[in-house]
């Protein structure tokens, strides 16, 4: 059996066809996207994910017992911080495209039925709120997913006024996926936690590269990456 950092570096290892198949869709998308509704549409949808995230991770930290690891509620909280943060930037980029304040309320609504396609969604799909180890598994994966979309974004997009605002996101998702990477090595020295791991984990990155595809099509490279979990 591996022990908990072996395990976690191997994870690492295999994320890495679906972050560059992640990397090469949204640089596809943001280098050739010449609709402005459509981008607003965009951006307003990651505005909304990075709602659910505050959410789903308050909602966590609420649920926690009254032993947990000082520590522990330190990082969450800052994490909790950081995505109220995000939905500010977010949301500040979308006004500045549209020229006027945005009407939170009716943003919200525009996204109520694609709601699945929001990477925080799978936080409830795999129990994340209740179970301590797919909590960490989320926050490596789709976390660190998140941190080399954000980046790309920011590469990609010229407007420093976006791109500057999105270069921050991608530094806290980082420190997001690190959270998670140093609770699944203390979880992870069993081989049941292992193998609970290993039944859901390809599943859980097809998820994540659905959600990628659906706001910004297919790119054949990143289908052809994405076969390494078949």
């Amino acid at each position: 059996m591996l022990s908990g950092k072996q395990f976690v570096e191997k994870l690492e290892q295999d994320n890495e066809a679906l972050f560059r198949a992640s990397e090469l869709q949204i640089k596809h998308y943001y280098e050739n996207v010449t609709d402005k509704d459509e981008l607003v549409d965009n951006f307003t949808g990651r505005m909304v994910n990075e709602r659910m995230n505050m959410e789903e991770i308050s909602r966590e930290i609420s649920a926690l017992p009254a032993g947990t690891d000082p520590e522990k509620l330190v990082l969450l909280s800052k994490q909790a911080h950081d995505e109220a943060k995000h939905f500010q930037f977010v949301r500040e980029v979308v006004e500045y495209l549209t020229g006027k304040q945005l009407d939170m309320q009716k943003a919200v609504e525009s996204h109520q039925e694609r709601l699945h396609q929001k990477g925080a969604a799978l936080i409830k799909k795999y129990d994340c709120n209740s179970n301590p180890l797919m909590l960490a598994l989320y926050q490596l994966l789709a976390e660190g997913r998140a941190a080399r979309n954000w980046a790309m974004m920011a590469e990609t997009i010229e407007d420093k006024f976006i791109s500057s605002r999105y270069a921050k996101i991608a530094k806290d998702e980082k420190f997001h996926a690190s959270i998670g990477r140093m609770e699944l090595e203390k979880l992870c020295n069993t081989q049941e936690a292992q193998d609970e791991i290993n039944s859901v984990i390809n599943e859980f990155r097809k998820d994540l590269f659905a959600i990628t595809s659906s706001k910004t099509g297919t790119v054949k490279e990143s289908v052809e990456l994405m076969k390494t979990y078949a």
